[in-house]
Order: structure tokens, then C-alpha cells, then sequence
């Protein structure tokens, strides 16, 4: 190994070739190196933010650090509640294979109650559609668009109410594109022209709204003709 190598972080050295004759011994090492650099646990402010001094009696890692030392993998019969072997109390869950791949911190975990999964779905949803601003953040960006342009020249000049309003949201969305927070992953796209997806098949495009639209109309005829179809109230009626 190079001295540059040695001065890189485990994360952006590659990953052991697997042809290599001494492969096994390298892997576990470049393991090793991944796990102790980048996936043990260290506290810090985001571990107690939702600390409350005033109703909690001590602070507590709201990520359960340091975890409780479990001496065999074992499985509850009655809950399928699946407890891993721990050795150190400080180092998040991993598989060697996807830390070695992906060279990142992970803390992985078995989904397999159906809870489980909700409560998953419903982080990754949340996680990807969150603003990176917050509310109040973007209400105040707005209010002082909406300030400027009320001293701009744009208000002054004699337009129609569509040109200037145009122009507002115009103001309030550059406003607002100025302050979003872009990851490296996401200029790098950008910079490469890079799709933002990939897939191995080709699919074929479908239009849920039209479906709907077509199934609700055809729905509508069915009933229409049912209707006609019934007798008339009294129309066999004796006398």
C-alpha cells in the first residue's frame, strides 16, 4: 500500500480485488477499517434534540447508544423478533458485503413485521419529500419578495395584472431556488448531465388519472343503463 493510500480515509480507498490471493485477510481488514472509521457511534447535539431538561430526568440517546451487548443471535418464537449477536456496544448495525461496496456508514436492520415496514415506508417517504427549508424560513423569504416588489419599479409601471403577477412569483421562486440546499450527488447530476434514474427494463408508461377517468365513465354508463333497464315505480302496479 502507498503512502497516499495510507493518508486517505477507509472510505476512499477501493475495495479489495477478489482476485487477489490473500483476498479474505484484506477484506476483513479494509471491514475493520470502515466499521471503526466511519459506523461507531459518537454522540452529539442530534442525539438528545429531543431532550426536554425540564420533563426528562437525564439525557438519553434517542438512538439507543450504547446498545445492550447480546452474546448469540437468537429469535423470539412467539414475536419472530430477531435479536443480532453484539460484541460492541458502540457500533451500528452492518453487513461487510454492502459497508465495502457502498463505503459508508449504515445502520441496517431486518423488516419483518409488517410495522416494520410501514414505519420504513413512511420515513423514506417522509425523508424525501421533506423542504430542506422550513416553513417559517420560507414564509419570510416570500414576505420580502413580496416587499421588494411592492418598492420595485415593476409595480409602478403600468401593466396588466397578469404581467405583474407574473413577475412576483417570479421573484419569490428565484428567492427561494437561492436558499435550497443541493447535495453533492445532486450538482454532480447536474454538472454531468446525468439522469436522475436508472433501470435495467424498459416499461411501458401509465396514465393513472386517464384510468380512472375512463373506468368512472364507463362506470356511469353501466349504471346509466341498469337504471333504464329497472321498471319504472308503479308501472305494474293493479288497481
Amino acid at each position: 500500500m502507498s503512502s497516499n493510500q495510507l493518508s486517505l480515509p477507509p472510505a476512499c480507498l477501493p475495495t479489495p480485488n477478489p482476485s487477489s490471493p490473500n483476498f479474505r485477510s484484506r477484506f476483513r481488514a479494509d471491514v475493520v477499517q470502515l466499521v471503526e472509521s466511519g459506523n461507531t457511534h459518537k454522540h452529539s447535539d442530534t442525539c438528545y434534540k429531543y431532550y426536554n431538561p425540564k420533563r426528562d430526568n437525564k439525557k438519553i440517546c434517542r438512538l439507543n447508544m450504547p446498545r445492550k451487548l447480546v452474546p448469540v443471535s437468537t429469535i423470539d418464537p412467539d414475536t419472530g423478533h430477531i435479536s443480532m449477536r453484539r460484541s460492541d456496544p458502540w457500533i451500528n448495525n452492518f453487513n461487510e458485503y454492502l459497508i465495502a461496496a457502498c463505503r459508508s456508514n449504515m445502520d441496517i436492520k431486518f423488516i419483518w413485521s409488517g410495522s416494520d415496514a410501514k414505519a420504513l415506508v413512511y420515513y423514506i417517504t417522509d425523508y424525501v419529500t421533506k423542504m430542506s427549508l422550513s416553513f417559517h424560513d420560507t414564509f419570510a423569504l416570500v414576505q420580502k419578495s413580496f416587499t421588494s416588489f411592492m418598492n420595485s419599479s415593476d409595480q409602478t409601471d403600468k401593466k396588466n395584472a397578469v404581467e405583474k403577477s407574473r413577475k412576483l412569483v417570479l421573484r419569490c421562486y428565484n428567492s427561494l431556488a437561492s436558499q435550497q440546499e443541493l447535495s453533492g450527488v445532486q450538482v454532480a447530476s447536474y454538472l454531468m448531465n446525468w439522469d436522475d434514474h436508472y433501470t435495467t427494463h424498459q416499461f411501458q408508461g401509465f396514465y393513472l388519472i386517464q384510468t380512472e377517468r375512463y373506468l368512472q365513465t364507463q362506470l356511469n354508463e353501466i349504471r346509466s343503463k341498469q337504471k333504464l333497464a329497472l321498471p319504472q315505480q308503479g308501472q305494474y302496479d293493479t288497481f
